[in-house]
């Protein structure tokens, strides 16, 4: 497939050749060579092996991605104009450039082409990524994405996924010229339908086939067999017919063995059978979207996609049932990019014809019973509809936590609240939530992959994380007359198991140790250890993600009744808040809530409960998909700190340290949790110095600060010019 662009502007663009070299470089996976040509205020290119720029009579240039008799269309377009490029039978893509602007073509169902208006000039590509990449705004069409999100439905129409990028359909002209109001006339031509009658079954698998290298994706059932027994029927291989099937390991699906049943009587010399193994952890999304450019609406389009990018070099052309049901106006966008990138042309033959006829699935029926084995044909027609895919639920679970992060934190919208309590018990959801969660999923990563890196502002460059063990200031604060200095020590993330009041020792000593002069000194003096409870918690196990936590019915009430007054509160951290207290104290606090006073509801749960931490999308993992409750026994992990650091620290260091703090803060304030030293802790010079949250609420891995008096600044004589003391009188 070669990339086809275009540059029209009528105005002063002095960007021109950077944006046609950036249409370029967006479009290099479609070839390695490129030709340009100018007509008037147009500019094209075409890239590919062999790129071609046609010149016609009057002016005019031409490119174009397909199979078209070029002295027909130059006679044609003389005679009738822009609507004489629509001709014969074979699909083609062509741009046009002449003196009055563009005219874009897409005969039958050639390649894709897209266009876009920029402030300064109308862009034209053979994909929209190329148009973003030369200065397109990267922003998703509103209508696209719900409608895709509710149906699956995409590529019906010429609107895209990305607002103000449109597409030419199929037996298309577009006119694009200079126009009276703003300066631009976009006249887009009705698509020209194909003439006669839908083709028959069996010629549309015919016409699939073509004449090249083919092999065959393994479908289910009837529309599977059909493909099977047409390619085996109509071509004979020396080495056999290349056919190639899907398995997940670990993952319940028959393909394995329905694939054994249906080729078994054919592995003497007719098939060549290579099943593919895929995981469904490591389903690669981002690589598919960055490819497709644009989402897909089911598992099967990945899967085609998987398969050609696995047999390239194998075969020319690879026949799959998918269209059969579901969504099918995204597949020629499908088999376009990966034609372009590994030289594997997907081939959908029921993508238009209509599947639910009788006729059609009596003549698909006879079709497979007369070219294939009986057992096989048996097999394949009483396999049902789909036991080759794996079920979709299960690739859900094995992607649960990405998609959970899709849900509570998503790009489009807000937080997915039936997707969430969908995600609670898969098993029991219906097919349509489950495939709407899927394209949920496909959303999030294309807004992520695709269309982030293009709404990054340009020029900026990304904040580095300060490197491990490297203490970040914090601004000092004044309690009791006395000036505080807060060291925040970043540390590796604390997991499971770890062994907590050892770990916080060393980080404590290798600060000491590496301190500058002034922080040594002031380690000698009086200072303070502040710990993070959440870590804690995390560290003792207690983090529970939320696909683990089944809200009951109390905590969904509370949910409700607490509204929007209680702030940002989801039924899976209040489940897990009841377990620390009553339900008549949170629905006194919810309702307190509900009135507007929230100093009131916090002051009625208590610092136990306001320390249950509910997932935050930038927090240290696996914070950010679970709820974290307070930690256990916060008293004894302070002393064991304080035992730790008496071991790990000098004895005139350890011996300053006036006491080990383990508190929780945020929007309520400080709660201490547990504190080291005899006595009654000094509250208020604690709540001073996490006043302004020195841990950070973001992923900043800074679980302990330090605060360390500030030495004060005593005043001195200076004495006789030259340095020495005045003599006393006597």
């Amino acid at each position: 497939m070669a990339g086809l662009a275009a540059l029209l502007s009528f105005g002063s663009d002095r960007n021109s050749t950077e944006t046609l070299t950036a249409l370029s470089r967006a479009l290099a996976p479609r070839g390695s060579e490129e030709a340009r040509g100018t007509a008037g205020p147009a500019r094209l290119l075409v890239r590919a092996a062999l790129p071609i720029v046609h010149r016609l009579d009057g002016g005019a240039v031409l490119v174009v991605d397909g199979i078209a008799e070029l002295s027909t269309l130059t006679t044609r377009y003389a005679e009738r104009g822009p609507s004489g490029l629509i001709t014969g039978g074979q699909p083609y893509t062509l741009v046009l450039a002449d003196p009055d602007g563009l005219v874009l073509v897409r005969n039958g169902d050639g390649p894709p082409l897209y266009y876009a208006r920029t402030r300064s000039a109308v862009l034209v590509a053979s994909e929209p990524t190329a148009l973003l990449a030369a200065g397109v705004p990267a922003e998703p069409d509103p209508e696209t994405v719900q409608r895709f999100l509710a149906v699956g439905s995409c590529d019906e129409g010429a609107a895209t996924f990305f607002d103000g990028v449109r597409r030419v359909l199929p037996g298309q002209v577009v006119e694009i010229g200079r126009g009276q109001a703003d300066g631009w006339s976009v006249r887009a031509h009705p698509p020209v339908r194909g003439r006669g009658a839908a083709p028959s079954g069996r010629l549309a698998l015919l016409e699939a086939l073509g004449e090249d290298r083919v092999g065959v994706l393994l479908g289910p059932g009837l529309p599977g067999a059909a493909v099977l027994g047409t390619a085996l029927a109509e071509r004979v291989e020396a080495r056999g017919l290349p056919v190639y099937s899907v398995n997940f390991p670990g993952l319940p699906s028959d393909s394995s063995a329905y694939a054994a049943a249906l080729l078994g009587p054919l592995v003497d010399s007719s098939v060549r059978h290579r099943a593919l193994p895929f995981f469904a952890d490591e389903i690669d999304i981002d690589a598919f979207l960055a490819d497709v450019g644009e989402p897909a609406p089911d598992l099967a389009g990945y899967l085609c996609w998987a398969v050609a990018r696995a047999t390239g070099g194998e075969v020319d052309a690879l026949l799959c049932s998918t269209g059969w049901s579901g969504p099918a106006n995204h597949l020629p966008r499908l088999s376009d990019r990966v034609a372009a990138r590994y030289g594997v042309t997907l081939r959908f033959p029921y993508r238009e014809l209509e599947t639910t006829d009788e006729a059609l699935r009596a003549e698909l029926r006879s079709l497979a019973e007369r070219t294939l084995p009986s057992t096989s044909a048996r097999t394949a027609l009483a396999a049902g509809s789909g036991p080759l895919e794996p079920p979709l639920p299960e690739v859900l679970l094995r992607l649960r936590a990405e998609l959970i992060s899709a849900l509570l934190y998503p790009h489009h919208g807000s937080t997915d609240q039936a997707g969430l309590t969908a995600m609670q018990d898969l098993a029991a959801a219906d097919r349509a939530e489950v495939d709407r969660l899927w394209r949920r999923y496909v959303l999030e990563r294309w807004l992520h992959t695709v269309v982030g890196p293009y709404r990054r502002p340009v020029g900026t460059v990304p904040a580095a994380r300060p490197a491990p063990n490297r203490p970040a200031a914090a601004p000092a604060v004044t309690a009791d007359g006395q000036d505080w200095l807060r060291h925040a020590l970043t540390t590796e993330p604390m997991v499971a198991g770890d062994r907590l009041a050892e770990k916080i020792a060393w980080y404590v000593a290798e600060f000491a140790h590496g301190a500058d002069k002034p922080s040594r000194q002031a380690l000698r003096q009086p200072w303070h250890l502040l710990v993070a409870a959440k870590p804690i918690a995390v560290a003792q196990g207690l983090a529970r993600p939320v696909w683990d936590i089944r809200p009951g019915p109390v905590a969904r009430t509370l949910v409700r009744l607490a509204g929007p007054g209680a702030g940002r509160v989801d039924p899976w951290t209040v489940q897990v808040a009841l377990e620390h207290s009553g339900a008549a104290r949170l629905g006194a606090a919810a309702l307190c809530a509900r009135l507007g006073n929230r100093a009131w509801a916090d002051q009625i749960v208590g610092p136990l409960v306001r320390s249950v931490c509910p997932p935050r999308e930038h927090a240290c993992a696996p914070a950010h998909l679970a709820v974290v409750p307070p930690p256990r026994e916060p008293q004894r992990v302070a002393e064991e700190i304080a035992a730790a650091l008496r071991k790990a620290l000098p004895a005139d260091v350890y011996a300053a340290l006036s006491g080990c703090a383990v508190v929780g803060v945020g929007t309520g304030g400080m709660r201490l949790l547990g504190w080291s030293r005899p006595g009654e802790p000094p509250a208020a010079l604690l709540s001073a110095l996490c006043a302004d949250n020195p841990f950070g609420q973001d992923d900043r891995r800074t679980p302990l600060v330090l605060a360390l008096a500030k030495p004060r600044q005593v005043a001195q004589s200076t004495g006789r010019k030259g340095g020495r003391p005045a003599a006393k009188r006597r």
